[in-house]
């Protein structure tokens, strides 16, 4: 029986060993610092921050006419387009500098730079008009299809230049700020700036 007894207090000794030990020596959890480089790598690590996405119905007519009635019924060209295009714009957080984003107060304030236009896309097809004079038609026939793309790229990008949409996506881009700094400082206050 005191055999018995022996093996459960050695067994108790080396369980509260056991204990005591990693109490005294378990690995220390590191709190990373939240400091100005900290938020601008992780805000520069996003590369480009789309915030804002548009589809919109563009209709272009291009008049390459010259006037001239009869030079125009031989050489003249008009192309009427239309297509959806899908325009993305947000802000370039690679263009972030160590002066852009500061600390005070457990308030953390960024300064962006403004709203660019990412990329302008066709969604489908283009639905082309194009109607040209007779010998344009036989010497030097051309669909339109290229010129007109570039007009409609051109005028969806005049269309979400906008200030009404641009607003949008400021306020879009200050959420998604907001929303990013908060993953790495979750008790700090945060106000985006645009230069």
């Amino acid at each position: 029986m005191k055999q018995y007894l022996l093996l459960i207090l050695v067994i108790i000794v080396f369980i509260t060993g056991i204990y005591f030990g990693y109490a005294i020596f378990r690995p220390q959890i590191l709190k990373e610092q939240i400091n100005s480089q900290t938020i601008l790598q992780t805000l520069k690590n996003e590369g480009f921050l789309i915030t804002q996405t548009y589809i919109l119905d563009q209709k272009v007519t291009i008049d390459k006419n010259t006037g001239v009635m009869w030079k125009d019924f031989f050489w003249g060209q008009e192309i009427e387009a239309s297509a959806v295009m899908k325009i993305s714009s947000g802000v370039d957080l690679t263009k972030l500098n160590a002066e852009d984003v500061q600390l005070a107060d457990k308030q953390i304030t960024i300064k962006l730079s403004a709203i660019e236009i990412h990329s302008t896309e066709l969604m489908g097809d283009i639905e082309l008009k194009n109607t040209q004079g007779i010998l344009k038609k036989i010497f030097d026939n051309e669909d339109g299809y290229n010129l007109a793309l570039g007009k409609l790229k051109e005028q969806a990008q005049v269309t979400a230049s906008q200030e009404k949409l641009i607003s949008e996506a400021k306020i879009n881009t200050q959420k998604e700020i907001e929303r990013l700094i908060r993953l790495a400082a979750p008790d700090w206050q945060v106000k985006v700036e645009f230069k």
